[in-house]
């Protein structure tokens, strides 16, 4: 019987045997890591270019050679000497103003007993009180004067 079916398909009379379909197993797909797309970056320019103001209140001279290190990295400060003695506030608020002037900042007073110190990159608009003078009267300043 087979060499008949065989004679007849060969002659092209028969019918085709179906293969028995064997599965193959999937090879396993490698995984490449995958580059992120490069695109065009656009840098925001103001996280770029912010500025941290720094806020204090000091408590003690100690203190001021650290805030003094916030003007040399360019960040403006905000002191408040209110409720510490009046010569301790005193002695913070000149090392702070020699520290602004040899960066060529600037210091303005916002209320009694808060200061306000910047350094060049930062530029002051607004109603603030006037610069602070070289003859002020810290008993005036930090609002114990008459």
């Amino acid at each position: 019987m087979a060499f008949w079916h065989g004679l007849i398909n060969w002659l092209g009379y028969g019918h085709e045997e179906e293969e028995p379909v064997v599965e193959k197993p999937l090879p396993e797909l490698e995984t490449a890591p995958v580059a992120p797309a490069r695109g065009k970056l656009v840098g925001l320019p103001t996280a770029r270019n912010a500025v941290r103001l720094v806020i204090s209140r000091p408590q003690s001279f100690e203190q001021a050679a650290g805030l003094a290190e916030n003007l040399k990295n360019y960040r403006p400060l905000i002191v408040n000497v209110e409720g510490i003695p009046l010569e301790e506030a005193r002695r913070i608020i000149d090392f702070l103003s020699g520290a602004v002037y040899a960066l060529g900042g600037r210091v303005r007073k916002v209320t009694s007993g808060i200061f306000l110190f910047t350094t060049s990159n930062v530029d002051l608009s607004g109603d603030l009180e006037e610069q602070v003078p070289a003859n002020l009267n810290w008993l005036e300043a930090a609002g114990r004067g008459k």
